[in-house]
C-alpha cells in the first residue's frame, strides 16, 4: 500500500460568514478521502488545530455576532463536521454509491473499502482541545515533540549553518553545547536570521561564531541597549553585583559551564550571568537546588559583603530562590509538604504550613554562607569586576582565565585562598532522618560544595540567567 499527504492551516479553516468553515471543513476531507483512494491511504494533517478543535464549552457558536457571522464564534460547525468525518460514517462517492448499487443487483456484498485516511494534528495547547476531540477512536494517541537532544541540535545546526556564509570561527559543538533545551524554530532564526543581520550591521560578509553566540542572547535576553551614560559607582555597583554571582557559580557548581557574565542592559536586565549545564538533568539532587539558591543569593550577598548595604537589583534572583525552596519543600526537606502545591493564604500568596519559620532559617543561614564564600574569593571577585568595568561582558574562556590565575597568584603570595571551598556548615533546623532522601544532608549536617573550578569542557543546559532587573 501506498500513501500520500494532505496538509491545512486550522486557522484556514476559519471564516466570516456562517456555514463556511463547515463547507472548507468538508472539501478538505473529501479531499484526503480522494487522495486515499488513489493512492491507498492519505494522512490528513492539520496545524494549530487548536484553531478549529477548542473545547465548545466557551464557544457562542453562531449567535456571538449575529446570524450571518458564525464562523468567528469559534469554528465549532467545523469542528463538528470534522468529528462526523474521523468517525468513518462520512458519505459515500457517487462511484462508490453506483458501485454498491450494482454489487446488489447481482447479489453479491459490496467490496470492503481498501483506502484509509489517518487524521493528524499539531498544537502547542492541548489543553483546550474539545474533550470530543480527545477520546478514542478520535486523537486518542498524543506525542509530545521535546526540544532535540544533543545529536538531534547538532544536525539542525548544521543544516541552517549551510544555508549561510560562515567564516571557520564556528563552532557546531560550541552552538550545540549551549542551546540545549531550544526548539528548531529558535536555532533556525538565530542562525539564519538573528546572526546574518549582527554581521550585515558589523559589515561583514561572513557570519562568525560571535555573531551567534550574540543572535542568542538576543533571544534569551532581548536586544543589547547600553547604557551610554551610567554613573561609575551605579555601574561598580553592577558589576560586582554580576561578579558575585559568576564567581559563586564557578566554586558551588563547577559541573556548570558560564557562557558569558555581562553588564550590558539588554531587555529587562541590566547584566545577567548565564550558566549552562555540562550535563542533562532528569532526575536532580535536593543538593542542587541548594546550591542554585546560593548562587542566585550571590549577587545581593556581593553588595552586602563589598559596599556594606543591598541594592534594588536582585531581578530574578528572588524568583529563583523561591521557586527552589517551593521545590524543597514539596519534595520533603522541611518535613511532611501539608499544603498543595497551589494553596493561597488569605493575602493571596503561597503559603507554607507551620513550616515558614525554618524555612526563613534556612534561608537566612545559606546568605551567610555565600557571604562567607566571597570573603574567602574576594581577590577573584575584585578581578572579575575590573575586567568587567573595562570590557563591559565576558566569555566562559575570559572568565575562568581570570579566576584561576587570580587564584593561583593569591595563593603564590601565601594569601589564605582555598584550593577547593571548605566544608559550608549549613546551620539546618531539626528534621527526622528519615525524611532525608538519599544523597542530600540532614537540616542539622554539613553541606560539602566540592569546588575544582569552572573547566573549559563544552556543555549542554537550557539557559537561565541570574541577573539584575530594571524592576
Amino acid at each position: 500500500m501506498d500513501f500520500t499527504s494532505l496538509g491545512s492551516q486550522g486557522s484556514g479553516f476559519r471564516a466570516m460568514f456562517w456555514g463556511v468553515d463547515v463547507l472548507k471543513m468538508i472539501q478538505f476531507c473529501g479531499k484526503a478521502k480522494n487522495l486515499a483512494r488513489e493512492y491507498g491511504a492519505c494522512i490528513a494533517y492539520i496545524d494549530e488545530i487548536d484553531a478549529v478543535g477548542a473545547s465548545r464549552g466557551s464557544v457562542m457558536g453562531g449567535g456571538g455576532m449575529g446570524g450571518m457571522m458564525g464562523g468567528m464564534g469559534g469554528g465549532s460547525g467545523s469542528l463538528t463536521r470534522l468529528l462526523y468525518e474521523m468517525d468513518g460514517i462520512g458519505e459515500q462517492s457517487r462511484n462508490e454509491k453506483w458501485q454498491a448499487r450494482l454489487y446488489r443487483l447481482i447479489g453479491k456484498k459490496p467490496p470492503i473499502r481498501n483506502w484509509h485516511v489517518l487524521y493528524m494534528g499539531s498544537t502547542n495547547r492541548p489543553d483546550v482541545l474539545d474533550p470530543a476531540l480527545t477520546r478514542p477512536g478520535r486523537f486518542d494517541r498524543s506525542l509530545e515533540v521535546s526540544p532535540p537532544d544533543k545529536a538531534g541540535r547538532r544536525e539542525i545546526i548544521s543544516y541552517y549553518l549551510s544555508k549561510i556564509a560562515h567564516d571557520e570561527t564556528v563552532d557546531i559543538e560550541a552552538i550545540v553545547a549551549d542551546t540545549n533545551g531550544a526548539t528548531p524554530a529558535r536555532i533556525m532564526s538565530a542562525i539564519t536570521k538573528d546572526a546574518v543581520r549582527i554581521a550585515l550591521f558589523a559589515h561583514k560578509n561572513k557570519v562568525a561564531q560571535r555573531d551567534i553566540d550574540l543572535a542568542f542572547q538576543e533571544q534569551y535576553f532581548g536586544i543589547e541597549s547600553p547604557i551610554e551614560e551610567m554613573e561609575e559607582d551605579q555601574r561598580k555597583v553592577l558589576a560586582y553585583h554580576e561578579a558575585g554571582h559568576a564567581v559563586a557559580q564557578h566554586y558551588l557548581m563547577p559541573d556548570q559551564r558560564i557562557v558569558r557574565v555581562s553588564i550590558i542592559r539588554r531587555g529587562g536586565a541590566y547584566g545577567y550571568v548565564l550558566p549552562v549545564d555540562t550535563k542533562e538533568w532528569h532526575i536532580v539532587p535536593l543538593r542542587r537546588h541548594i546550591l542554585d539558591i546560593m548562587v542566585s543569593m550571590a549577587g545581593r550577598a556581593s553588595e552586602i559583603v563589598f559596599f556594606g548595604e543591598p541594592f534594588q537589583s536582585v531581578g530574578g534572583d528572588y524568583a529563583n530562590i523561591r521557586q527552589r525552596f517551593w521545590v524543597l519543600y514539596y519534595s520533603g526537606m522541611f518535613g511532611p509538604p501539608v499544603d498543595e502545591p497551589n494553596s493561597m493564604s488569605l493575602d493571596g500568596s503561597r503559603r507554607m504550613s507551620g513550616d515558614k519559620d525554618r524555612v526563613e532559617q534556612y534561608w537566612k543561614n545559606l546568605e551567610a554562607q555565600v557571604e562567607q564564600l566571597l570573603r574567602e574569593h574576594a581577590n577573584e571577585v575584585h578581578a572579575v569586576v575590573n575586567a568587567l568595568l573595562e570590557r563591559s561582558d565576558l566569555n566562559s574562556k575570559e572568565l575562568v582565565e581570570i579566576v584561576e590565575s587570580t587564584r593561583k597568584a593569591s595563593n603564590a603570595r601565601g594569601e589564605h585562598i582555598p584550593e577547593g571551598l571548605p566544608s559550608m556548615v549549613a546551620q539546618l533546623l531539626p528534621h527526622h532522618q528519615v525524611m532525608t532522601p538519599s544523597g542530600v544532608p540532614a537540616l542539622n549536617a554539613p553541606i560539602i560544595a566540592k569546588a575544582n573550578g569552572n573547566g573549559h569542557e563544552k556543555v549542554k543546559s537550557k539557559p537561565r540567567a541570574r541577573g539584575s532587573s530594571r524592576k
